[in-house]
């Protein structure tokens, strides 16, 4: 029997599985200047710096509600803010000691990145990111603007996800990224995350919680990866993109125990999203 395009990949990824891959990077620059306030210029520390710089926005400015009011903006509307904590020290009278103790309470208040806000634009200082000169790719272009009930896709944020409670992809703008083909690879990995939505193939139960790490999530992980590499083999960029691939599914293997017959069910999963994305031999109420 003739060997089908994703069947070609599957067995690469599989080999490359087995030779053994490269480590896992973010394709991406952005994200390197350490979180501050807009308002008072002073740094964030301790924990605060993870804290804010995880939420990976290309700004490394935030500032309170209040705040963004006060410079005569407003934060955007569906924004969630992040906390930030800070020990505060509060006096009280020891009556067994007969002494006065200062004991430190932590406290915590929201904050908003600067590309969570409109209207103050003039007020926040540019970031500086290198950023090249990399030109779309036609194929792959198509692709995405072809897709049937294609998700909104924004570039506002310097990471890649999909959220299904708004139904929005979002990657890095595509001049941040170390080449072209990685960029339609990122962006092919989130479009397949949203074919699982209700609207489209139903993949994910929404009865089942899904939890970083845990099974149903890992294997959502990879059908996400095979996905994207069917859909750049279709563009003929795979050569560019399998090797990181791979090393990225072989990181969900670990969690899966190296189970590999995950990636043959993954395989048959990845394949009902890219039919659905290239509207190709897809039925509506296909979803098994």
């Amino acid at each position: 029997m003739k060997k089908n395009a994703y069947d070609i990949v599957t067995e690469k990824i599989i080999d490359l599985l087995v030779a053994g891959t490269v480590p896992w990077r973010k394709p991406w620059a952005g994200g390197g200047e350490l979180p501050k306030n807009l308002v008072s210029k002073r740094g964030y520390r301790g924990v605060n710096i993870f804290l804010l710089a995880s939420m990976a926005y290309e700004s490394p400015f935030w500032m309170t509600f209040n705040q963004a009011r006060k410079l005569g903006g407003m934060v955007k509307k569906g924004e969630k803010a992040c906390p930030v904590v800070f020990w505060k020290w509060l006096d009280f009278d020891d009556q067994k000691a007969g002494k006065s103790k200062r004991v430190p309470m932590l406290r915590y208040y929201h904050v908003f990145n600067a590309s969570q806000c409109e209207g103050i634009d003039d007020k926040v200082p540019p970031v500086q990111i290198a950023e090249r000169d990399i030109d779309p790719i036609d194929q792959a272009e198509q692709i995405i603007n072809d897709m049937p009930r294609r998700p909104e896709i924004t570039n506002g944020q310097a990471r890649a996800f999909y959220r299904p409670d708004r139904d929005l992809v979002n990657v890095p703008r595509r001049q941040l990224f170390n080449s072209a083909e990685e960029y339609y690879s990122t962006l092919f990995h989130e479009l397949v995350h949203s074919t699982g939505h209700e609207s489209r193939l139903a993949r994910h139960d929404s009865k089942d919680a899904v939890h970083f790490g845990s099974a149903s999530y890992s294997k959502e992980e990879l059908v996400a990866e095979m996905g994207s590499a069917y859909i750049c083999n279709s563009c003929s960029i795979a050569e560019e993109t399998i090797n990181n691939s791979a090393a990225y599914i072989a990181g969900w293997l670990k969690r899966l125990k190296n189970d590999k017959t995950f990636v043959v069910k993954a395989a048959s999963q990845a394949q009902k999203a890219v039919d659905f994305i290239t509207d190709k031999n897809f039925q509506e109420g296909e979803s098994s």
